[in-house]
């Protein structure tokens, strides 16, 4: 019914002729120039605009030196949380102080009024003036004399300096009686001050009675008062 396929003679190709040539395609001859044209365009830049590639000793100094900052920064990291406690302590030992001082003045207060009290029942000195010796007591005691004055200024207002000396009327162990001039003692007087202290008198004298007097930097007499020896 169908007539049957028949198979093709073989045909050698006539002599002189050749395989047909497989061409290279196209895509792939792109992709070659492509990536040719790539990699020198990179290393043109890389020669022409960027930074100049680093040897192997200067990569290593610069890792060097980021360490050593590294270092540095967690030493001035260091010092400054120190610093920080250091200011916290010091911080809380001042508000310890004020709270001190608060206290203290409180404290101070009674005893402010009680001199302001005791300065206006004191007993005026008899001469009078702006520096007054309103009271004193005097003993003999082992050779010496022992002393104890208040003296109070009406004008505080700066600091006076000068000294303080004893005239003594006394009598010595063979009966001799005499008056002897102590050397002045340096003195610094507030507006009340107690001034007491022991200085030795001559060849065991003993003190009877004793004038006191207060005088400034350039000798004059600015208060002056006598009292007798207790003992």
């Amino acid at each position: 019914m169908f007539g049957r396929s028949r198979p093709k003679a073989f045909k050698p190709y006539p002599l002189g002729a050749t395989k047909p040539r497989r061409r290279v395609p196209r895509w792939l001859v792109w992709l070659v120039v492509g990536v040719v044209l790539g990699a020198g365009s990179l290393l043109y830049v890389q020669q022409e605009y960027m930074p100049a590639r680093l040897s192997v000793g200067e990569s290593e100094r610069l890792t060097m030196q980021a360490s050593q900052l590294s270092e540095a920064l967690a030493q001035a990291q260091a010092q400054l949380e120190q610093s920080n406690a250091q200011l916290a302590v010091q911080q809380a030992q001042s508000e310890d102080l004020a709270g001190r001082l608060t206290k203290a003045q409180t404290a101070l207060k009674p005893l402010q009024d009680d001199l302001a009290l005791l300065q206006e029942v004191l007993p005026a000195d008899p001469r009078g003036g702006d520096m007054q010796i309103r009271a004193g007591r005097f003993y003999n005691e082992n050779g010496a004399l022992s002393y104890h004055l208040v003296v109070t200024r009406e004008d505080a207002s700066q600091p006076f300096k000068g000294a303080v000396q004893f005239t003594v009327e006394g009598r010595y162990p063979n009966g001799r009686t005499a008056t002897v001039n102590l050397d002045p003692i340096a003195q610094e007087l507030g507006e009340y001050q107690n001034v007491q202290g022991t200085v030795a008198l001559p060849d065991g004298m003993q003190a009877r009675q004793i004038t006191t007097r207060i005088t400034s930097d350039d000798g004059r007499v600015q208060a002056m008062r006598v009292i007798n020896s207790r003992n």
